[in-house]
């Protein structure tokens, strides 16, 4: 099992024991009905108590109930947790257990797609609907696009003009030829650059 699958492992039967801790069970109750140590839901309730601490410290009101709706709406909606958290000024572990609660689903932030995933993804959206390869792989559409920076986003204003004037004449013409031609005007744009602003026209129906 790899270091990422334990680690969300892990952060699920934090958020579910806090949970229990919330509805005001104890240390023994909640130890049994998850079949883990004392030890661990004392370090969990630690966890916890630290970071009420820290919300007093910093001053941040309490949520009502209608804000702390919105906000689980708005981490539904694919919003990112992160910003979220960072916004408003509570943890992570306090905003997934609301989500939590009220069944809402945590999406994937990029950080948290692997390599092997992010390959399957752009192979994916060659022939599929972007929203349902965001929601195959638990993920927004903003981290879809995120993954996807395409090639020809490096290149400058003068190339770009170069390649939408040329693909417009030449819709056909390989990238290899295109290459050379650019190569002769002065410009230096790698095929696989010409390859993705060619895709990226034709889905706007410009060639």
């Amino acid at each position: 099992m790899s270091k990422s699958i334990n680690k969300n492992i892990q952060e699920l039967m934090t958020i579910q024991v806090a949970i229990e801790l919330d509805k005001g069970k104890n240390i023994d109750e909640v130890a049994e009905i998850f079949g883990i140590k004392i030890s661990e839901v004392k370090s969990i309730y630690r966890k916890l108590a630290s970071d009420n601490k820290q919300t007093k410290t910093r001053k941040i009101r309490q949520f009502t109930n209608h804000e702390r709706e919105l906000l689980v709406g708005r981490i539904g909606a694919g919003e990112s947790l992160e910003d979220i958290c960072s916004e408003v000024g509570v943890t992570e572990i306090t905003l997934k257990r609301w989500c939590k609660l009220s069944g809402v689903t945590v999406l994937r932030g990029l950080n948290q797609i692997s390599k092997v995933e992010k390959r399957e993804i752009l192979e994916l959206l060659d022939e599929n609907n972007w929203r349902e390869v965001a929601s195959a792989y638990n993920t927004s559409i903003n981290t879809i696009e995120q993954i996807t920076t395409p090639p020809h986003s490096k290149l400058d204003t003068e190339s770009l003009s170069f390649l939408f004037e040329i693909l417009r004449e030449q819709p056909f013409s390989s990238a290899k030829k295109i290459s050379a031609t650019a190569s002769e005007a002065g410009l230096s744009i790698p095929q696989n650059a010409i390859i993705s602003y060619k895709k990226r026209l034709k889905q706007l129906g410009i060639i």
